[in-house]
C-alpha cells in the first residue's frame, strides 16, 4: 500500500505515488480486450498528456468536465486527467436519459464531456465540447452533427494523447494547476430528475482519505490481486472503493465491459478469477434465490443433511466451496453495498462461509461510513464506523449523524439545502435511522421512506419487503401506504410458478403470501392488500427501487 504524507491527500498525488510504486503491473484493463490495458507506470504520463491538452484548449482551473460512459480503463484516465488539470470531474450515470444528461451538463457548467459511443447521442445538442473516451479524441461540432448518419467511432477528431515528453514549462503549468486537499474533485449527481439536479461536491481529501482509511481494517489486500469491476464508476461506491482503494493497494482492475448478466459475468469470473468483487445486494440475492435456495427446500437431499446436526457443517462448507469456485476460485472479498442485503440471504452466506463484506455509506460521505470484513460478521449488523469518523445517533429520532474528513463540502449551487443537511453543531444528517449494538451499527430504516401508522407507529417498509422477498417465487416487492393502510406490490416469477403449479390462481397465491408474512408482523405493520406488479420496478444504479415513483399502488 502506498503512503501519502499529511497534506498530500489529493488524487493527483495518489496517482503519482501509485505510478512510482507499482511500475509495469497492469492497473486497468477490460475483459478480453488486452489492447485497453494501462500499466501503473503509464497512468501519470497519459493523464498528463490529456491534462495539458485540456489546459491549452482553455479549460480553466476549477472548470468542469463531465464523464458519461460505462466503466472502462479510459474512464479512470479521464478523471485523473481532469484532476491534474486542476478542474472538477462531473461523473454522469450512463443510464440517465438525454434530458437528464442535458440538465446536469447545464447545471454543472461542464465545458467538456468525455463520452463513449453508447451515450454520444445524449450530448449532441450540448454546449460542452465532446471528447470520445474510446481514443481520447476531441470531436468538433461539425463532426458531431454527422452522428445521425455516421458511427461515433468514424467521426474525425484530434487525439489528446501521444504528445512529446514533458517540457519544463509543461511541468510548471501542471504544478501550478495541482489540486489541494480542499479543492473540489467531483460534483456527483445522485439521481435523475425532472427538476433542478442535486450535485454533491466532494473534495480531493474526502475521496482519498476515505479510500486510504478503508484499505486496512477489513482485509489485507496484496499487491497484484485481481478485481473484477461490474458497477458504474460514476457511482462513488465503485469510484472510491472499486478504483481508488484498489489502485492504492496495487491491484489489477478488470472491467466487465458489458452489463452484468449470467451470459457476461460467468465467463469473466472464470477468466479473471478475481480476488475482489464489489456488488450491490441484488446480484448475490439473485444467485441465492435462483441457484441455492431451491436446493435447500424441504424434502430435498441437501435439506435433509443440512438439518442434521452431524452433517450440517459439512454440507454448508461444501456448498460454500462450490459457490466460490463459481466466482473463479480465488475470491477473498465480495463487497456488498449500495442498499440493504436481505437478512435471509446474509444468514445463508454466513453459514457457507462465503467471504462477503458489508458496507454502509452515502454519496455525501465519499461514501464509506461503517461495515465489516469477510471474517467479522454478525448477521443483522454492519460493523463499527471507520476510524476517524464521529458517528452519533440523534436522541430525538434515531437518525445517524456524523462528522469527519470524508463529509461533502455541500450541494453545488444549493446553499440553503446544504445548510438544512447539517445540524447546528455541524453534524451531517444522513436521513437513515440506526442504533449501536455492542459497538456495531445497525440500520433501522430510512426516515424518508418511513410510513406513519394510523396509531402514530413508525413503520419501516424495507423490513416488511425483506419478509415478502423471502417467499418462494417472489422476485421483488414494494410496500406503500394506501387509504390509511399498507399495500404490497409484488412481482412474481410467473413462468416458474406456472411450471410448478398448473392452473394456479395468482391472486390466491398472493393472498397466501400476505397471510404468511402477516403472521410475522406486529399488528400495526400488517399488509392490508396485496397486488401483482407485472413489470419490474424502476431502480437506481445501485439497484434500490425508486420509491418516489410509487407513492401509491399502481
Amino acid at each position: 500500500m502506498i503512503q501519502l504524507e499529511k497534506g498530500n491527500y489529493t488524487i493527483d498525488k495518489m496517482v503519482r505515488a501509485c505510478t512510482q510504486s507499482y511500475g509495469t503491473l497492469t492497473a486497468l484493463t477490460t475483459y478480453n480486450k488486452p489492447e485497453t490495458a494501462i500499466a501503473y507506470n503509464q497512468l501519470e504520463d497519459m493523464a498528463n498528456d490529456v491534462a495539458l491538452q485540456l489546459i491549452r484548449k482553455g479549460l480553466p482551473k476549477g472548470g468542469k468536465a463531465a464523464i458519461l460512459s460505462e466503466s472502462c480503463p479510459n474512464w479512470g484516465l479521464s478523471y485523473f486527467a481532469i484532476n491534474k488539470a486542476g478542474a472538477v470531474a462531473v461523473p454522469v450515470l450512463p443510464n440517465f436519459s438525454k434530458t437528464e444528461v442535458e440538465k446536469i451538463l447545464e447545471h454543472s457548467e461542464a465545458q467538456y464531456v468525455f463520452v463513449n459511443a453508447a451515450n454520444a447521442a445524449k450530448v449532441v445538442d450540448s454546449k460542452a465540447k465532446v471528447i470520445r473516451i474510446e481514443d481520447m479524441a476531441q470531436i468538433p461540432v461539425c463532426e458531431m452533427k454527422k452522428l445521425a448518419t455516421c458511427k461515433f467511432a468514424d467521426l474525425i477528431g484530434t487525439s489528446l494523447l501521444g504528445t512529446d515528453s514533458l517540457k519544463r514549462k509543461d511541468q510548471m503549468m501542471l504544478e501550478e494547476r495541482a489540486p489541494k486537499e480542499d479543492d473540489i474533485a467531483s460534483i456527483i449527481y445522485t439521481s435523475g430528475t425532472t427538476g433542478t439536479p442535486k450535485g454533491v461536491m466532494l473534495t480531493n481529501k474526502n475521496l482519498v482519505w476515505n479510500a486510504v482509511t478503508c484499505s486496512t481494517p477489513f482485509i489485507k489486500i496484496h499487491r497484484g490481486w485481481s478485481a473484477l469491476s461490474i458497477l458504474p464508476l460514476s457511482h462513488v461506491y465503485e469510484f472510491t472503493i472499486g478504483l481508488l482503494l484498489l489502485l492504492i493497494n496495487g491491484c489489477t482492475i478488470t472491467y466487465l465491459g458489458k452489463a452484468p448478466s449470467t451470459n457476461t459475468l460467468m465467463p469473466a469470473l472464470k477468466g479473471v478469477r478475481p480476488h475482489i468483487v464489489l456488488s450491490v445486494p441484488l446480484l448475490i440475492e439473485k444467485v441465492y434465490r435462483r441457484a441455492l435456495a431451491p436446493k435447500f427446500k424441504e424434502g430435498t437431499t441437501l435439506a435433509k443433511f443440512a438439518g442434521n446436526r452431524l452433517t450440517s457443517r459439512f454440507v454448508y462448507n461444501m456448498v460454500g466451496r462450490k459457490v466460490i469456485k463459481t466466482f473463479g476460485g480465488r475470491l477473498r472479498f465480495f463487497g456488498v453495498g449500495g442498499s440493504k442485503l436481505d437478512p435471509e440471504v446474509e444468514a445463508f452466506l454466513d453459514k457457507i462461509n462465503f467471504p462477503y463484506a458489508l458496507g454502509y455509506g452515502l454519496t455525501e460521505t465519499s461514501p464509506f461510513i461503517a461495515g465489516c470484513g469477510p471474517k467479522d460478521h454478525v448477521v443483522g449488523t454492519l460493523g463499527a464506523p471507520i476510524e476517524g469518523l464521529d458517528v452519533r445517533i440523534a436522541p430525538e429520532d434515531g437518525e445517524i449523524q456524523l462528522k469527519g474528513p470524508s463529509i461533502m463540502k455541500g450541494y453545488y449551487k444549493m446553499p440553503e439545502l446544504t445548510k438544512e443537511t447539517f445540524t447546528e453543531d455541524g453534524y451531517f444528517r444522513t436521513g437513515d435511522l440506526g442504533a449501536f449494538e455492542d459497538g456495531r451499527l445497525v440500520i433501522k430504516g430510512r426516515s424518508k421512506s418511513m410510513i406513519l401508522g394510523s396509531g402514530g407507529e413508525n413503520i419501516y417498509p424495507d423490513n416488511i419487503e425483506s419478509l415478502i422477498n423471502a417467499q418462494d417465487f417472489v422476485v421483488e416487492s414494494l410496500v406503500v401506504p394506501e387509504d390509511r393502510s399498507l399495500t404490497a406490490m409484488v412481482r412474481l416469477d410467473i413462468k416458474a410458478l406456472n411450471k410448478t403449479f398448473k392452473d394456479i390462481d395468482i391472486q390466491d397465491f398472493l393472498e397466501k403470501i400476505r397471510s404468511e408474512v402477516n403472521q410475522k408482523l406486529a399488528s400495526f405493520s400488517r399488509i392490508h392488500r396485496i397486488k401483482l406488479q407485472e413489470t419490474p420496478f424502476e431502480r437506481t444504479p445501485t439497484e434500490k427501487i425508486k420509491r418516489y415513483l410509487y407513492t401509491k399502488a399502481m
